[in-house]
């Protein structure tokens, strides 16, 4: 399903409503094609944001107390989405989410989707679709990609076949402030010379490889509306048969939202020139400002092999199905979590498997931790004025880290320590028969680092997030197997007068009559039946053999003989970890909660 178009609120101007450039560009130098930057009027929001338009933090002072307005380019939809893509949608994700989770800005976040394309139009020619078909095919695939990986909506989208008016509409106020000409086959070329600033001028003389077309006036020039050629889509204008160029098309889109005024625009560093600096030149001339997007955010790129971009053109991508079928999406997060945004990223075994061993890590915790607090495991005396202490100085550091640029990775590892901080207390420390010593300590911090990760977007489930018929079943499921386990182990009396195989027989039918007042059993994951089953077998593999044992105690029974007991209980722990869920056996209990 297609997202909805945007619908402009109504604190922004409609008024005023943006170029093609071939060019190479050295990474060192990308700062110098924004020009410069003029702290804005409006609410300082207490963050530091890197800007590319000066290479350095500023703060971030938005026009609009609480809200953000920010435009980013989405992709051309021509082919499969792949985890390139993802990286940078999901260091944007983040970003996103720190802004309203932890500093409760709302985001109007409005994306520009290139539905018409060279790259498009020759899928269309190869696959027998019109291009439409294609575009709406791929652009489907990609936010079902982007929502596989958990990276959110945006609050609208917009696409270039939506606003070829306007487009036009735009051509026509550049030509007509001479910020653009004709030329007599009808392309269209912003004039570099008059709308770009003399230091960004001189930046192109030396980056740009020069143009191909004779008309051009400058060969710095580039189109912002080009003539169709043979068997391509084309639309009307005052100049011929055409269609838009590629710069031109962000323009107008985020000014047709947004207007003369843009808080936040982003993009992967690869969008840095020539597509960002002509946008930004095109749209100032367009409304005759000096600062169009006040704060420009470029995300590193996702490399592969000899740090080489991932990209569809060299045929080295990941699709985002083929990693989650041996990955999850809460690994690929913490992988971009990892390193600052601006940042590129390595994909290969080493990188990932350190992602999957950090959010191992955290999931362990979470998990542990709910266990104390819930009283299933004793909690052990330790200092808990000393514990709190350190929460309360982890909270401020990442509050502060997150202010700085948004320091993902520096915050994770705020996190990581305090975890191990929290482990290490409770590993020193003696088992007290006093349950409620620490629990709050415990809780606030397993809370905080959960709800911290949740602001990431990194998803660790627990018995608290499950329902609450799942939690009474996965109790009643476990209980069954412990009992049969503690039985094997002699640590459980079954009373004089009752066989083992009547204890076991006594324990199913209290199993079956548990799940069956559980409400909506119906409605719990697919996965319960075939836990059921697992249960079942059990149950007759362990009748069956206590059936064998004249003796009322199982401990009189031979060693090997209650080895076997044990083993139907592995087996069903086994069966039960493949459904996703993980029981854990302890001294005297066992306890379970949700796999990876």
């Amino acid at each position: 399903m297609l997202l909805p178009r945007f619908r402009p609120s109504a604190c922004f101007s409609l008024k005023d409503t943006v170029f093609l450039f071939t060019a190479s560009v050295s990474p060192k130098r990308y700062s110098c094609y924004l020009g410069e930057f003029d702290s804005p009027k409006g609410c300082d929001t207490g963050i530091k944001v890197y800007n590319s338009s000066v290479n350095k933090k500023v703060p971030l002072v938005i026009k609009y107390k609480g809200i953000a307005t920010w435009y980013m380019c989405g992709p051309t939809v021509y082919d499969d989405t792949h985890i390139g893509h993802a990286c940078c949608y999901t260091k944007f994700d983040i970003i996103r989410r720190i802004l309203e989770r932890v500093f409760d800005i709302k985001v109007l976040l409005l994306m520009g989707i290139t539905d018409v394309d060279d790259k498009i139009i020759k899928k269309a020619q190869e696959s027998g679709l019109s291009i439409s078909e294609v575009a709406r095919k791929y652009e489907l695939d990609f936010f079902q990609g982007m929502a596989a990986m958990r990276v959110r909506p945006p609050s609208a989208v917009t696409r270039v076949t939506e606003n070829i008016p306007h487009i036009i509409s735009f051509c026509e106020k550049l030509i007509e402030k001479d910020f653009a000409y004709v030329t007599s086959e009808g392309n269209v070329y912003f004039k570099v010379c008059k709308g770009v600033s003399a230091k960004v001028l001189n930046e192109l003389s030396e980056e740009t490889e020069i143009s191909v077309d004779p008309l051009k006036k400058d060969r710095r020039d580039f189109a912002l509306w080009k003539v169709a050629k043979e068997d391509e889509p084309y639309w009307l204008s005052p100049w011929g048969k055409g269609r838009p160029g590629w710069h031109i098309e962000c323009s107008v889109m985020a000014s047709k939202i947004f207007g003369s005024h843009l808080d936040l625009h982003s993009g992967g560093y690869d969008l840095l020139f020539p597509h960002h600096s002509n946008e930004k030149s095109q749209s100032e001339a367009f409304h005759g400002c000096s600062q169009w997007g006040n704060y420009w955010m470029h995300s590193g790129l996702l490399q592969v092999g000899n740090k080489v971009k991932m990209s569809k053109s060299i045929k080295n991508t990941v699709s985002i199905k083929e990693f989650l079928k041996e990955h999850s999406t809460n690994d690929f997060r913490i992988l971009c979590l990892q390193s600052p945004y601006r940042k590129n990223i390595l994909y290969c075994p080493e990188t990932i498997a350190g992602a999957k061993g950090l959010f191992q890590k955290f999931h362990n915790f979470i998990n542990e931790m709910e266990l104390y607090s819930n009283g299933e495991l004793p909690l052990p005396l330790f200092d808990e004025d000393k514990l709190l202490s350190r929460l309360q100085s982890t909270e401020e550091q990442v509050t502060s880290l997150l202010a700085d640029d948004f320091n993902t990775s520096q915050a994770l590892l705020c996190l990581t320590n305090l975890v191990d901080f929290v482990n290490e207390n409770l590993q020193s420390s003696n088992p007290s028969p006093l349950f409620e010593n620490g629990v709050t300590a415990v809780s606030a911090c397993a809370s905080f680092i959960d709800r911290m990760l949740e602001a990431f977007g990194v998803n660790i489930m627990c018995k608290k997030k499950l329902s609450k018929g799942f939690v009474h079943f996965m109790d009643a499921v476990n209980e069954f197997r412990s009992k049969i386990r503690l039985l094997a182990l002699h640590q459980i009396e079954i009373g004089e007068g009752s066989s083992p195989a009547e204890y076991i027989e006594n324990i199913y039918i209290s199993f079956k009559r548990r799940i069956n007042i559980i409400e909506d059993i119906e409605e719990l994951p697919t996965n319960v039946s075939v836990i059921i089953q697992a249960i079942d077998l059990a149950y007759k593999q362990s009748f069956k053999f206590c059936s064998t044992i004249k003796s009322s105690n199982v401990g009189n029974a031979k060693s090997k003989e209650r080895a076997k007991l044990l083993t139907f209980c592995d087996e069903l722990r086994s069966s039960i970890a493949k459904q996703g869920v993980a029981i854990k056996d302890r001294k005297g209990s066992s306890t379970w909660c949700l796999n990876l």
